[in-house]
């Protein structure tokens, strides 16, 4: 792997590629987002119950059928692929609450060191709306090392590939601007969407049912960046 000559993600061209292959399989990306926009909503009303594991395991089915339709790996679900990729999903789960249990405890530890006043970090924690736009900037800066890079990971694996995160990071390396970049852009329509839906006091639903082919969309990004990344010559 040494001799690999490193890959540059090429963000414009990934997300006006992906509107292209979007606008190409409209038809199945309506499905998907229809699919998707269910499982949003049993998931809020289902949350806390038994149910919502059932749930869980429909969203997984179907996002692992969308990477293996988007590659045409047929057969496109899979049982042997479905349970193999729990392993990187897994460890997606584990790092991501790792690091954001880290970022919770911060304010609490930098009073101990020292640094700062331990009356103003917890006026801070009480600022629901700061304390979300704060998270939220963060997490995308930390995406790149806790979702994005390790989500290759869970793709291959989907797709019966190599599922090793050391892997999914040798083949990324150098992208980190390109990657936050990338995220950030495609923050931009989630919040406009939502600043709008709070303005007009749609009801939630609305602004799931508005959201979701973003979130289809978003995934599309995924596979190309995959495929640039793994698959492309």
């Amino acid at each position: 792997m040494k001799n690999e000559k490193r890959k540059y993600l090429p963000v414009f061209n990934i997300l006006l590629s992906s509107g292209a292959y979007f606008k190409s399989k409209l038809a199945a990306m309506t499905v998907f987002s229809l699919l998707n926009y269910i499982s949003i909503l049993l998931g809020v009303y289902t949350w806390r119950t038994a149910a919502f594991f059932v749930v869980l395991i429909f969203a997984y089915a179907l996002w692992s059928y969308f990477f293996r339709f988007y590659f045409d790996k047929k057969p496109y679900l899979e049982f042997k692929s479905m349970t193999s990729s729990l392993s990187p999903s897994t460890k997606i789960l584990v790092l991501s609450f790792v690091i954001m249990t880290l970022l919770i405890l911060l304010p609490f530890i930098l009073p101990f060191l020292g640094l700062g006043d331990t009356e103003y970090y917890m006026q801070f924690l009480n600022d629901k709306e700061m304390l979300n736009a704060v998270a939220g900037v963060v997490s995308i800066f930390l995406a790149p090392f806790m979702f994005f890079r390790p989500f290759f990971a869970w793709i291959a694996s989907a797709l019966g590939y190599n599922k090793s995160l050391r892997f999914a990071f040798y083949h990324t390396q150098g992208n980190y601007k390109q990657i936050v970049c990338l995220l950030l852009i495609l923050n931009i329509p989630f919040v406009i969407l939502e600043q709008i839906c709070q303005y007009f006091a749609f009801p939630t639903y609305i602004f799931y049912l508005l959201v979701s082919p973003l979130i289809v969309y978003a995934n599309v990004v995924m596979a190309r960046c995959y495929e640039f990344f793994f698959v492309e010559d």
